[in-house]
Formats: structure tokens, sequence, C-alpha cells
């Protein structure tokens, strides 16, 4: 009976301890990430919203110029550097899958969509 018990505190130490070691891994590969990001940096946002660093601060935000003129505030773990994702969304906002172009208003209007307001 009280193997059993010791079996399962051993199961249960032996979770904790691959969690913990998890944890470490991605927190040290975070840490790496917002490195990366630096003034001059093009990222994309956890929301789709790309642009180029202007500025970092030390209370771990990031001015974003997003449009000439036109620079909004980012917290860093809420942004991706463009070349550490996917193949398909290094283009910008305008690239098709694969990013070969193609936005959602560069559809052709064929006269039967009346959701394409592009004309």
């Amino acid at each position: 009976m009280s193997y059993a018990y010791l079996v399962i505190l051993v199961l249960l130490v032996g979770m904790l301890f691959l969690s913990m070691r998890n944890r470490r891994r991605q927190a040290a590969a975070e840490a790496e990430r917002v490195q990366l990001i630096d003034v001059g940096t093009e990222v994309m946002t956890t929301s789709g919203l790309y642009g180029t660093v202007v500025a970092k601060h030390e209370d771990g935000t990031v001015l974003l110029a997003i449009a000439p003129g036109v620079e909004v505030k980012w917290a860093l773990a809420a942004l991706r550097d463009i070349a550490s994702l996917p193949d398909q969304y290094r283009g910008g906002p305008d690239s098709g899958p694969g990013g070969s172009g193609g936005g959602i208003y560069d559809r052709p209007d064929d006269g039967n969509d009346p959701d394409n307001r592009d004309g």
C-alpha cells in the first residue's frame, strides 16, 4: 500500500520538474525574441497589424510607425518580428496565401458580389 503512494508521489514530482523546465525554456525564448526587436525592426502584432519600431521604452512598450506620421504604442509581448513569421505573413497586409499579393480589397469585380466594394 505504501508503494502505491510512493509511486504517485514520484510521478507528481517528475511532472512538476518537467513543467518547471518547460517554463524556463519558454521564458528564455521570449527574452531572446524581445532582444531581437529593436528600433527599425519590422514587426507584426498578434492581431495582425504591421509596423516598424521607432522607439523602445524601458517599461516593455514600443512605438510602432504604421503609416506616415502615425505612431501607436504597443506592448513588446504583443509583437513578432517579421523574420520569425511563416512565409505567408512576411509580405505585409496585402499578401495573400504564399505572399503572392491579392489582399481582400484587390478582388476582381465580376458584378455578382455585393460585398465587393472595390469596383
